[in-house]
């Protein structure tokens, strides 16, 4: 009886209920390299982008030092740092001129092979790789060495966490709650597994290790919204289900949440288990159907096969059409045709409350030229980090490896018409005291966001007035401000 249940709810593509795919009226743009990078071989006409209206692409870093160049992320100062996975180091690239190019290349500290996620919080690091994760600091407040470490989840010392398929692990830190959330890919494609597929979580000092989800096959892309300080993942779906099943999703981790693998997807949508790839699952036990039936709908489904890596949410720093949704890094299939992913696209969500996205729309695209031959593809989108000014960083860690900088048109609608000098801010830098200037005399609400899109500050003065910025640690900031209806901003940059 059991299996003629999960037998008589297989579902065709057709039935299946598709996130509404969004082209996004995207536009094709040379990207600027740098003499520095022209080694990376670029041809202008061929090796274009497609991306919103008025966007400007321009390679951030192209060099020999980067090897399978995988997340990104902001640390001290406001630099942007990589985890390197085949080079089994975390690169630091400052801009301190600010003119979109990294200055040079540090290696910030060297890490276990295979890391691929770090995550920062104030002046500590986080790496996860399949050994576990590792913590690095400085011992001195300055430079972009991390040179003491300390082991604060050793996975060598837990059951069946080392080889197989995914070995990749993401790490998520919860600053609000101090928490580290941690992914474990399953070891195969399909298989019944015990402490695989699922996601982690742990005390800041990495001890009370905890399952909060099962059933996730390869949640490569964790991350935290930066405002409600939920955690949401992504997964890699399983293979020879044909070209459009299961669909990847991307979903908020729910504690004691099942998410299918290795029976359903989706809306309690089961696969097709006689397949001589899956036949091993049978037969189905009364909890496995138990555990099917307390699934419940993903917040997106988006094209099979896609590969998602890493996610970011937007901040209000963004242009106006992206505030409110969440860039996905998808590194695209290898085995299906025609060719889905390589590209990163956009979820679309009314606030940050709403848990279901509206769409899915493209945002930078033409990485592969022809969808048909997957040998066409030049780059393979991975990492994705968003700067205090708008601008989207994007890694690719195949065929082409670098680090392209996407940044926003200055006016990006009738309704979002500020630009830097529409606030006025002084000094800048600054260390204590921030003024605050308005042409308006009336009352202003200044909120402060971090380089991450993160609230740090928010304050209500009348009119001019100055704002106690001495708990902010040094490094950029978006300043906004709203009064009399209209909406002014500011890229403040703190020293200390």
């Amino acid at each position: 009886m059991l299996c003629l249940a999960w037998a008589s709810s297989q579902l065709t593509a057709q039935q299946i209920s598709w996130t509404p795919e969004i082209p996004g009226n995207l536009v094709r743009v040379p990207v600027d390299v740098s003499p520095r990078f022209a080694r990376l071989g670029l041809v202008a006409g061929t090796h274009d982008l497609l991306v919103p209206p008025g966007w400007t692409a321009r390679i951030f870093y192209a060099g020999q030092e980067l090897k399978k160049p995988r997340f990104l992320a902001w640390g001290p100062d406001s630099v942007l740092y990589v985890a390197n996975m085949s080079g089994s180091t975390v690169l630091a690239f400052p801009d301190l001129d600010r003119d979109g190019l990294a200055d040079t290349c540090f290696v910030a500290t060297k890490v276990p092979g295979s890391t691929s996620s770090i995550t920062f919080y104030r002046d500590t690091l986080f790496a996860g790789s399949e050994s576990g994760i590792t913590k690095y600091w400085r011992s001195t407040a300055t430079g972009y060495v991390f040179d003491k470490s300390a082991v604060i989840v050793d996975k060598t010392q837990q059951p069946n966490q080392l080889g197989g398929n995914h070995k990749t692990r993401t790490v998520v830190a919860d600053t609000n709650n101090h928490y580290l959330y941690l992914s474990v890919g399953s070891r195969g494609n399909a298989d019944r597994e015990a402490d695989r597929a699922l996601i982690e979580r742990y005390n800041w000092d990495g001890s009370g290790r905890k399952v909060i989800a099962t059933g996730v096959r390869n949640a490569v892309g964790l991350t935290l919204h930066p405002r409600t300080g939920k955690v949401w993942a992504n997964n890699n779906g399983s293979d020879h289900q044909g070209n459009n099943i299961p669909p990847e999703f991307i979903d908020i981790v729910r504690d004691g949440g099942f998410y299918g693998y290795p029976f359903a997807y989706h809306d309690h949508n089961w696969m097709d288990l006689t397949h001589s790839a899956y036949k091993d699952i049978l037969p189905v036990t009364a909890n496995d159907s138990a555990a099917v039936a307390s699934m419940v709908k993903a917040a997106a489904l988006i094209t099979p096969h896609s590969a998602p890596m890493q996610m970011q949410f937007a901040h209000d720093g963004m242009p106006e059409h992206y505030r409110n949704g969440l860039f996905v890094a998808l590194r695209g299939s290898w085995n299906r045709t025609p060719v889905s992913g390589t590209k990163v696209v956009f979820l679309t969500f009314d606030g940050d409350a709403d848990t279901v996205a509206n769409s899915v729309q493209d945002f930078c695209t033409n990485f592969i030229l022809d969808s048909t031959k997957s040998d066409s593809r030049w780059a393979r989108p991975v990492g994705l980090a968003l700067a205090a000014d708008g601008s989207v960083f994007i890694t690719s860690d195949d065929v082409k490896q670098f680090i392209v900088k996407l940044t926003p048109p200055q006016t990006s609608s009738v309704h979002d018409t500020w630009n830097n000098s529409d606030l006025r801010i002084s000094p800048n830098p600054a260390g204590t005291l921030l003024h605050i200037a308005s042409p308006l005399k009336t009352e202003q609400i200044v909120s402060i966001f971090s380089n991450i899109g993160m609230l740090v500050l928010r304050s209500v003065i009348n009119s001019d007035g100055d704002i106690n910025i001495s708990g902010l640690p040094a490094g950029h900031y978006v300043v906004i401000s709203q009064s009399g209806g209209q909406t002014r901003r500011a890229i403040l940059s703190v020293v200390r």
